[in-house]
């Protein structure tokens, strides 16, 4: 166990630095490992043969400190003492302070560092200018130290190149708050010069040799949740950002950098098992990514890019049948236990013991989704996409005409996109009135409101709000009857059911499936009334 938690000094201790901090930008890509292997990375010859000098050893003991209702947190920072040797290191970290033009898979942050005379934090240095505001006045009487990191790092100075230098760390140890723990077995790989492409290359050198998993929670993110005992949400998508000066080249990298964020911020949550969107919304962000990339694909002209983005479809296939039963679950049993008045006539006793059966179904397909997003082949694919995005070959190395097109702005392509994908929908006056017909519907709308989402920056925000405020109720609706045919279907599906309920139930699911259909007519009408936002 770590020694007791450290106190708080109400002012500046004597022995503290006062000089004004200096800010600077950390950026760093984190991988998690088993413990047992650990150990092992820093001999890597792989690793050694870039190495500039000896490997270093030291144990670091940090404390972090917030309010009792995480006013630092609320803010986007975390404040820490570390000790490392005879040294005590306070400092403040914004928790990730990324743009949407920064690489996926790494991590930027701002620190402001003091060295202070002990373990208790110094609320004294929290009032200098460079830092004051991002620091609650109110937060600072009422610092307190939540938890406790206590790890054994292993540093190891690389340089691939002569321009290029990045620290190894290797962490092995665990997280304390209060009677519970959490193991922390982390590589980070610190950009401290040259280009973001080497930490992934790094990454995949280290990848070939020990299986590891991105890592896209800090250490303060981490002792929160054991804190607060809170588990990982549905992270949406951040906007994109692209403007009407913003290139061919440069959307095309934004656009794929947001897919794989999005995709790896939503892996906590889907691992975590409690919240079914986090898993369909790592199939949401491949999805993005491969509609993207179809549209790129021919100014890109790259058959690895293309390789790398086709196992992403083999991916999401891996997740897809969770879903389904995640459909049944949460879209159909899930509101009809929760409300009794919803299906007076279904027996709510043979209910829940349906929703066992669809629970112990469903778990063989969740688990294997679990397994495909922890097979090394996950990761590899993640951050040999991301190294050739970053490396930027596809762009510097493109023929006169193909980097012509690529150096072009994104508005000499983007609205001859989107009339191509309105054009898909047809020009009839009605919804087809045919499952498979509303099905492909469907699919092509949901391909329409992704490719106008990832250009909507280029418009003015006025001429693009009609467009979604008809486009996302009419997209809605369809996805609800799509849902409702799998949920059908994965109820069919359950061996040893009562057929009663389970025809109960399908009755409940083509009575609402009805009152949705009535309303189609008047949405797609809504929509099509809609003048494109692009024209």
């Amino acid at each position: 166990m770590p020694p007791a938690i450290p106190p708080v000094s109400p002012s500046a201790l004597p022995d503290a630095q006062t000089s004004p901090p200096a800010a600077f930008r950390e950026v760093e890509l984190k991988l998690h490992a088993a413990s047992a292997d650990l150990a092992r990375v820093a001999a890597l010859p792989a690793l050694q043969a870039l190495a500039d000098g000896p490997a270093a050893t030291q144990r670091l003991r940090t404390a972090y400190f917030d309010t009792p209702d995480l006013k630092l947190a609320a803010n986007g920072v975390a404040l820490r003492v570390r000790q490392e040797g005879d040294r005590f290191i306070q400092t403040l970290k914004t928790v990730n302070s990324a743009s949407p033009g920064d690489s996926a898979a790494v991590a930027v942050r701002r620190e402001w560092e003091w060295i202070v005379a002990g373990e208790a934090v110094d609320i004294g240095v929290l009032s200098d200018p460079a830092v004051a505001g991002l620091v609650p006045a109110a937060a600072l009487d009422a610092l307190d130290c939540l938890f406790i990191t206590d790890f054994r790092r292993t540093t190891l100075l690389l340089r691939p190149d002569t321009l290029t230098a990045v620290e190894l760390a290797v962490d092995d140890g665990a997280i304390y708050a209060g009677g519970n723990s959490l193991p922390v077995g982390e590589v980070e790989l610190e950009l401290k010069a040259g280009k973001v492409a080497s930490l992934f290359d790094l990454a995949l050198t280290l990848q070939a040799a020990i299986p590891m998993r991105i890592g896209t929670e800090s250490k303060a993110e981490a002792g929160l949740r054991l804190v607060t005992g809170k588990a990982p949400g549905p992270v949406e998508a951040e906007p994109l950002g692209l403007s009407p000066l913003t290139t061919v080249a440069e959307a095309y990298r934004h656009i794929l950098r947001q897919a794989l964020r999005q995709f790896l911020a939503n892996e906590s949550c889907a691992l975590a098992g409690g919240d079914v969107e986090g898993l369909h919304r790592m199939r949401v962000a491949l999805r993005r990514l491969r509609i993207a990339h179809r549209f790129f694909a021919p100014l890109v002209a790259s058959p690895e890019a293309d390789r790398l983005v086709e196992e992403s479809r083999a991916l999401a296939k891996r997740l897809g049948p969770a879903r389904g039963w995640d459909v049944l679950m949460s879209g159909i049993i899930d509101p009809l236990l929760a409300d009794p008045k919803a299906a007076p006539g279904i027996d709510r006793t043979a209910l829940r013991r349906l929703a066992a059966l669809a629970r112990t179904s469903g778990a063989g397909p969740a688990r294997e989704a679990v397994a495909a997003i922890l097979a090394p082949g996950c990761t590899t694919m993640v951050l040999a996409l991301a190294a050739w995005l970053e490396h930027g070959r596809w762009m510097s190395e493109a023929d006169g005409d193909r980097r012509a097109a690529l150096s072009a702005p994104v508005t000499t392509v983007a609205g001859g996109w989107l009339s191509a994908r309105m054009a898909k929908l047809g020009k009839s006056a009605k919804p087809p009135e045919d499952a498979k017909g509303r099905d492909k519907l469907r699919r092509r709308l949901r391909t329409l409101r992704y490719t106008a989402d990832f250009f909507r920056g280029l418009y003015p925000e006025a001429a693009t709000l009609p467009f979604f405020a008809a486009l996302e109720p009419l997209q809605a609706a369809l996805d609800a009857d799509q849902d409702a045919v799998t949920g059908a279907r994965m109820l069919g599906s359950l061996t040893g059911a009562d057929p009663k309920t389970v025809g109960a139930v399908a009755a409940w699911i083509d009575r609402q499936s009805d009152k949705r259909r009535k309303a189609l007519p008047d949405l797609w009408k809504r929509f099509r009334a809609v003048p494109p936002f692009w024209s």
